[in-house]
């Protein structure tokens, strides 16, 4: 098997680890529903959510820099990673410890722990898509995404009923204990896949920049690249449009009173809807653009707020939800992409992160104070805000080609499968 063949099968399997993994381990569903057994406020839940955008936004000039100075850049990537996750494994170790004994040092943990695993999420966008960008040339990117996130997702649901079963069946907390410590294991599998890769070097100038420096150099991106700075804004009402699915769940245990596994099934429909919307994205993506799928993302948003609070009843906040999935779906699949094909090689490290870096900050503080609106108005007023957004990211998306101009030397067309 050849270097790139090698690459594409190992990349289509990380998408497989990764997607079963976070079934263990999700923010939206589990580990919302082990906060809120914990005794946590809503305010904790929702910095809990936004931690996943802190974490990588503190990092982001740090991982940027690296990966730019790196020809090669695949040992320090899985470096990272392994460090992220053992992390991760090691508080696994602590919930029957303190969970019961102890529930308020247990949530102090996990905001420890869960902080310090997002900071290396921070890794992720800059050293992934700048991988991505050179092992996987332009026109399988989106079936490569959309296969191998489809049948992760379909492998998923196997993982979401496991972890329905363990949740029932097994006494607190050692339930949470077995779900979160799988989760730990097989991301720990995920990091073999990028270890197991061969890589071919880039040549790079060394850059020395500081924390303060690389928020300074941001505008310059924009004027560098006005589509960019399109895209950015688009994404920054995208994220938005998805902070909703930080409160489905919650708001289905506070309203409807829902048990353990009417919540495991938030996870199940993640899964579900996953399997027919990666599938299907990436077809399109590659038939026709990454902007309409991002274009049907922001749709999706828009509907999945229209439906939650025009219909008081818990299908529809089911039904609500799987729109929202299916609109991160989209947008976890192309929006990387369409960076990648509209900045030019040697920029592409630094546009990813900046683009991680603005996005991420709208994201944390939209989370943030959409605790505080639920708890001052309602969860409605949150879901509101979010399809507005949607409708607000749909419309540049539509405008796109007409109010920029594609610069002529997109990046990733020299790594063919």
């Amino acid at each position: 098997m050849d270097s790139h063949k090698r690459n594409y099968f190992l990349i289509f399997m990380d998408g497989i680890f990764f997607h079963n993994a976070m079934t263990f381990l999700s923010i939206n569903a589990i580990m919302t529903y082990f906060l809120n057994e914990l005794g946590a406020a809503t305010f904790e839940i929702g910095l809990a959510n936004a931690l996943v955008s802190i974490g990588a936004i503190a990092s982001q000039p740090f991982f940027a820099q690296k990966v730019m100075n790196l020809s090669y850049k695949l040992h320090t990537f899985v470096k990272y990673l392994f460090i992220q996750r053992t992390l991760f494994l090691l508080f696994v170790l602590t919930i029957p410890v303190f969970s019961v004994s102890n529930p308020q040092l247990m949530i102090l943990l996990f905001f420890v722990f869960w902080a310090l695993f997002n900071f290396f999420v921070g890794a992720y966008g800059p050293f992934y898509m700048t991988l991505f960008a050179k092992m996987v040339g332009v026109q399988q990117r989106g079936r490569l995404r959309g296969y191998s996130g489809g049948l992760g997702n379909l492998l998923a649901l196997g993982s979401a009923y496991a972890a329905s079963v363990i949740l029932n069946e097994v006494a607190y907390p050692y339930n949470y204990t077995i779900i979160f410590g799988i989760g730990a294991i097989i991301l720990l599998f995920d990091v073999l896949c990028f270890a197991l890769m061969k890589e071919e070097p880039d040549q790079v100038t060394p850059i020395d920049m500081n924390f303060f420096q690389y928020f300074k150099s941001i505008p310059v991106t924009f004027r560098e690249n006005r589509t960019f700075k399109t895209i950015v804004i688009s994404f920054c009402f995208m994220m938005i449009s998805q902070v909703s699915l930080a409160y489905y769940a919650l708001y289905a245990v506070r309203v409807y009173e829902i048990s353990a596994s009417q919540a495991v099934l938030f996870t199940a429909i993640t899964g579900l809807i996953n399997i027919i919307g990666n599938i299907v994205f990436g077809i399109i993506a590659d038939k026709y653009s990454h902007r309409l799928v991002l274009l049907v993302s922001s749709l999706c948003a828009v509907a999945a707020g229209v439906l939650i609070v025009s219909i008081y009843e818990l299908f529809a906040v089911y039904a609500a939800f799987a729109l929202s999935t299916l609109g991160f779906c989209g947008f976890f699949l192309s929006s990387g992409v369409l960076i990648i094909e509209n900045v030019k090689h040697e920029r592409l490290a630094m546009y990813v992160s900046v683009n991680s870096v603005l996005t991420l900050i709208v994201s944390a503080v939209v989370t943030l104070g959409s605790s505080f609106l639920i708890d001052i108005i309602s969860f409605e007023s949150v879901f509101i805000v979010a399809g507005v957004s949607g409708l607000v990211s749909g419309i540049i998306l539509f405008n796109f080609n007409r109010l920029n101009t594609k610069i002529k030397e997109p990046f990733g067309t020299s790594s063919e499968i």
